[in-house]
């Protein structure tokens, strides 16, 4: 705590603070003056002003000196605590932000290149071999061949099956896991056929603004709020206030983000927090998921298998079961189409480990980063 303005500037020179309160009718340097001297050194410091002035006047000509909030006096302690909370929540959310825009930088700094030449190879060979196996894949699941729980569930009906007359009595447990099933197998069909088309057609794209985007990805949860709940799951949404234009088939887009959060769910701890955050870095677009793994069983992404996860049909874990029905594209199908669907944008998608130093414990986190250039 400083006496007065003159003194508190003296203070930060040799400590960071998180948020700073400050009364307008301090001694020696009034709270007008220190704040504009503060917003020289540290432009996005989050400020509090404590005042009697209540007029709207005065109070709109503290805010545009970039003022987080106000208290009126006389100051109540459960206002004051709610709006100080508000700002500490501020905080730790930018804090975030500025350390995965860190993360994301190096990362495009390490592997923009790469992925230029990459992406000139895979649109020729690799795209080809991609679209051959998953149409030998699909050709495969419709012949049934290969699907070893059908067969197993088959063989236990056939072996347990009670002829009566012109029918068979079988079990209603075994013939419900058949139903299940054949329903999950039928999505899997369903998933390749998806990005089969995906692959092959020629998408519509439209100017449109960020805004609009960090609009639809309030819709995310809303689908899944029996999972979140279940894994005792909260949700972070973005908040970005600048608005730019980007060139997108929104419908698309969307269901990139839809598989992202869909896995971020699967391989989440218990009783944490999904965060989607979502700004700019060297004229791209990013949107980010990030999710909190455990060592155990998951252990995330390892930085060998970076490139591999993005391969169809491959899997560093088992399928999470009781999420199956709800995924578009099975199979370990979900990142390659969420690839695919970047790649038609002209932009850049990564998805690795990465260590969260947001909260007092650091903790390992993959983060998934869709980068889709903007309009200039």
């Amino acid at each position: 705590m400083a006496p007065n303005g003159a003194e508190a500037l003296k203070q930060i020179e040799n400590k960071k603070y998180s948020i700073f309160i400050l009364d307008l009718m301090m001694p020696v340097m009034d709270g007008g003056s220190f704040l504009v001297k503060l917003k020289e050194i540290y432009p996005n410091a989050i400020v509090l002003v404590q005042t009697a002035i209540d007029s709207n006047e005065k109070i709109i000509e503290i805010m545009k000196l970039g003022v987080f909030d106000y208290i009126l006096k006389p100051i109540y302690p459960e206002i004051f605590l709610k709006i100080l909370q508000k700002a500490l929540n501020y905080y730790f959310l930018k804090n975030m932000e500025e350390n995965l825009a860190e993360i994301e930088n190096q990362k495009l700094r390490n592997q923009l290149e790469w992925l230029t030449y990459k992406e000139t190879i895979r649109k020729s060979d690799s795209e080809s071999f991609e679209k051959n196996s998953i149409h030998s894949l699909k050709t495969s699941l419709s012949q049934g061949s290969g699907i070893g729980s059908m067969i197993s569930l088959l063989d236990m009906i056939d072996s347990v099956k009670i002829q009566e007359g012109n029918f068979y009595k079988v079990d209603k447990e075994i013939l419900d896991l058949l139903l299940t099933n054949n329903r999950v197998t039928k999505n899997m069909l369903l998933g390749l056929e998806k990005l089969l088309n995906l692959i092959d057609q020629n998408f519509e794209f439209n100017t449109t603004s960020t805004k609009e985007i960090l609009e639809k990805t309030k819709d995310l949860p809303e689908n899944l709020n029996s999972f979140l709940l279940s894994k005792k799951v909260s949700v972070k949404l973005p908040v970005f206030k600048k608005e730019h234009k980007i060139n997108v088939n929104l419908s698309l887009l969307y269901l990139a983000m839809e598989e992202l959060f869909l896995n971020a769910l699967k391989y989440c701890s218990f009783n944490s927090t999904i965060d989607v955050f979502t700004n700019i870095n060297q004229n791209y677009f990013c949107i980010t998921f990030k999710n909190r793994v455990d060592e155990k069983p998951y252990g995330g992404i390892p930085e060998k298998f970076e490139q591999l996860v993005i391969q169809p049909f491959f899997r560093i874990y088992p399928p999470v079961e009781n999420v199956s029905h709800l995924e578009k594209f099975g199979l370990g199908l979900g990142l390659t189409a969420v690839d695919h669907i970047v790649r038609k944008h002209h932009g850049l998608f990564f998805i690795h480990n990465a260590n969260d130093h947001t909260s007092e414990d650091v903790s390992l986190c993959v983060l998934a980063e869709i980068f889709i250039p903007l309009v200039s």
